[in-house]
């Protein structure tokens, strides 16, 4: 495990966020942004609605009594709505892009503006990046935006390590959400509710502990580059 590190993560309140924070809290420094305020040894926590991207820098100056961040691990993120791409509205996207694309370049131009020394942001990402699905615009749509803003700041930031981050199903909340959807009208959540129902999806723990192990070595991928952590 990486240890004397100082870890910025967001998204710390449940899930995979917090059970890397509560991991990594255990030899390192750790400032988080969340829903919540998280209490813990060796955990700086503010809490922030990321929907108000305003509020973002002025609680990240509040927060931050450092000019050095070894990691920065942008975990935040909603699933959205899952329905046709003909019922999606104006206001759905608008809502699912400020939290999982506004305002993690809000937080990335902070730490620039403000000359920040860090070493390596790691962005959370997933399959849905990389490909639709019937029914997943909203979330497809914001993981591809934030995908391309992180490889657009690795092509032009040469001095920060870049990487987005795809860490396989977990069992969070989102499941919770695809497993109550009628498949008969998403035929594509079948595949997730058969997952769920044979206990086949990692735990946050388990997906956090397989992340720190592999941490490390995320900078000898190409800056921008793209990492399923599920493969050796």
């Amino acid at each position: 495990m990486i240890s004397n590190k100082k870890i910025f993560i967001t998204g710390s309140s449940s899930g995979l966020g917090r059970a890397l924070a509560i991991r990594l809290a255990k030899k390192n420094e750790i400032y988080t942004l969340s829903r919540s305020n998280f209490n813990h040894k060796n955990v700086h926590s503010l809490k922030c609605n990321l929907k108000n991207l305003k509020s973002i820098k002025p609680k990240l100056q509040k927060l931050l009594r450092t000019k050095r961040i070894d990691y920065v691990i942008l975990n935040a993120g909603i699933l959205g709505k899952i329905t046709n791409i003909n019922k999606v509205t104006y206001e759905n996207i608008q809502e699912i892009l400020k939290i999982n694309v506004f305002a993690n370049k809000e937080i990335l131009d902070f730490f620039i503006s403000k000359k920040f020394s860090l070493k390596s942001v790691i962005a959370i990402s997933s399959g849905a990046a990389l490909a639709p699905k019937i029914g997943w615009y909203l979330y497809c749509a914001s993981k591809s935006a934030l995908k391309f803003l992180i490889e657009s700041y690795a092509t032009e930031f040469k001095k920060i390590h870049f990487i987005n981050i795809s860490p396989g199903l977990i069992k969070t909340k989102m499941q919770t959400q695809i497993c109550k959807i009628n498949d008969k009208k998403i035929s594509s959540v079948k595949k997730f509710k058969y997952l769920n129902r044979h206990n086949k999806v990692p735990t946050p723990d388990e997906v956090a502990d397989n992340l720190i192990k592999k941490i490390g070595k995320f900078t000898k991928t190409k800056s921008g580059g793209y990492l399923d952590i599920r493969k050796k």
